[in-house]
């Protein structure tokens, strides 16, 4: 009975390598991820430990996800396969010399589906070899491979621009948007539908763009897993209230605002003759408190023509340009008086030529319509002046003319002065008018005491009569 048990136990030990020696195995190698619309490659491994002959197998794979291409032998294997369409596919290969050790038995090319909406896809292999020499069929394990199908999705779930959320709708990838002026900065979050897609180029989740007044373009590149790019576009309107005015309301050379006596804010050039000016001070006034002037004009003005460029920019950043062209001459200013004219007055002035200081009569009553006119000799390059209103003057004041020039050249007034003295002339007439009526009223008075006597005379010598005419007749009735 010893003895028996020791033969099982040999003839179990002998069986042992003969088994391990014929293991074989399936393998099929893919790839671990695959996109929409793109091609993989299948390699179908067989590893033994002995040689074999044939291949049989079963590719089992949803033919809603794959597209079979093609099937490629390799290492010198007989592709008996009938190629079809279909789910399961029947692989059948042949070697006619046998082979050992690890063997790609084929290569199969599938297409993803692009419409594909699996997120994976299992393939299948139930295989089986055979050995010429002993007849002897291995089946094999069954192997699989499970292939993740990577997401196409690539679209947006929610756009928000500076904590308001934009309405998206699907397949509308171009936003117009606005906002106001005082907004200076865009800042986006992005939310992606699928959280496998990522961002291209810094444009998600958050992205904050400054914004310039008008159109802003922001782009946000959404790049699915399978690879795909969709581009969302939002059109930011910054809304620009800035003013557009770039006139001038005027410009005064050395602070004489009658030098440019023709200014219009559309006039865009100027020109201006000086005298032996040596510097020029501008002043432009534009017609937008919120525009900006520039001056330019040389430090010190030669003898010919000079030029001074005025810029004025609008709030909204557009130019305009005002030009002045002072032609500086080397000859003196005339700053005399023609005249001086009078009007709504009886006196006249008496005006004569290089005399400066007059005198004149103070009336009270004329002196508010009195009009008082200088006359320059050279209109085109002096100017006057009268520091006083003529309707304010009294008696006793002086009213002083300044007659100086147009350009501000120094030390060429001339001063001319009207003083107001008191009438101190006695009116004939006045008085004259006065004595007659003293006079007649005198007259009057007299003649009418004179009226008032005599007519108190008759009144006595009426009450007489009567008096009379009683005492008779009471001495009748006596009688």
């Amino acid at each position: 009975m010893k003895r028996i048990k020791e033969y099982i136990c040999l003839f179990i030990l002998f069986l042992i390598p003969i088994n391990v020696f014929a293991e074989s195995k399936a393998i099929i190698k893919a790839p671990d991820k695959a996109s929409p619309d793109q091609e993989i490659s299948i390699s179908i491994v067989v590893s033994n430990d002995v040689a074999i002959d044939d291949f049989k197998a079963t590719l089992t794979y949803e033919t809603s996800v794959l597209e079979i291409l093609s099937i490629e032998n390799k290492d010198n294997w007989i592709d008996n396969t009938e190629f079809k369409r279909e789910s399961p596919l029947a692989l059948d290969f042949a070697h006619n010399s046998g082979i050992k050790g690890d063997t790609t038995i084929a290569i199969i090319r599938f297409k993803v589906k692009k419409d594909v909406s699996k997120s994976n896809t299992i393939i299948t292999l139930e295989a089986s070899t055979r050995n010429k020499e002993d007849e002897t069929i291995n089946t094999l394990d069954k192997v699989s491979k499970t292939i993740d199908i990577k997401s196409t999705d690539n679209t947006l779930k929610e756009i928000k621009l500076n904590g308001e959320a934009v309405i998206l709708s699907a397949n509308q990838f171009v936003y117009d948007l606005q906002v106001e002026p005082s907004v200076t900065t865009a800042n986006i979050e992005s939310t992606l539908n699928d959280k496998t897609a990522t961002f291209k180029d810094n444009s998600g989740p958050k992205k904050s763009v400054p914004l310039e007044y008008g159109d802003n373009k922001v782009n946000i590149i959404v790049v699915s897993a399978s690879g795909d790019e969709k581009t969302y576009t939002l059109n930011i309107k910054r809304n620009d209230n800035r003013g557009t005015n770039n006139n001038l309301k005027n410009i005064i050379i050395n602070s004489n605002p009658k030098l440019l006596d023709t200014f219009s804010q559309d006039q865009l050039t100027y020109s201006v003759i000086t005298h032996k000016l040596e510097t020029v001070d501008i002043t432009a006034e534009p017609v937008d408190p919120n525009a900006t002037v520039v001056v330019k004009k040389p430090e010190k003005l030669v003898i010919g023509q000079n030029e001074i460029i005025i810029t004025v920019t609008s709030e909204k950043q557009e130019e305009k340009v005002y030009k002045v062209l002072i032609n500086n001459v080397d000859s003196e200013i005339d700053t005399t008086l023609k005249n001086i004219e009078l009007f709504n007055y009886k006196d006249s002035l008496n005006f004569k030529k290089g005399k400066f200081d007059y005198e004149l009569t103070y009336r009270s009553k004329d002196i508010e319509s009195l009009v008082i006119k200088p006359v320059l000799n050279n209109p085109e390059e002096a100017v006057y002046s009268m520091d006083k209103e003529v309707s304010n003057l009294k008696a006793g004041d002086t009213l002083t003319i300044t007659v100086s020039a147009k350009d501000g050249t120094k030390n060429v007034e001339s001063y001319y002065t009207i003083t107001f003295k008191k009438d101190n002339r006695i009116n004939f007439f006045l008085i004259l008018s006065l004595t007659i009526f003293i006079v007649l009223l005198v007259i009057f008075i007299k003649l009418v005491i004179e009226n008032k006597k005599e007519k108190k005379k008759i009144e006595e010598k009426e009450k007489e009569k009567e008096i009379e005419k009683t005492k008779r007749l009471e001495k009748i009735n006596l009688e």
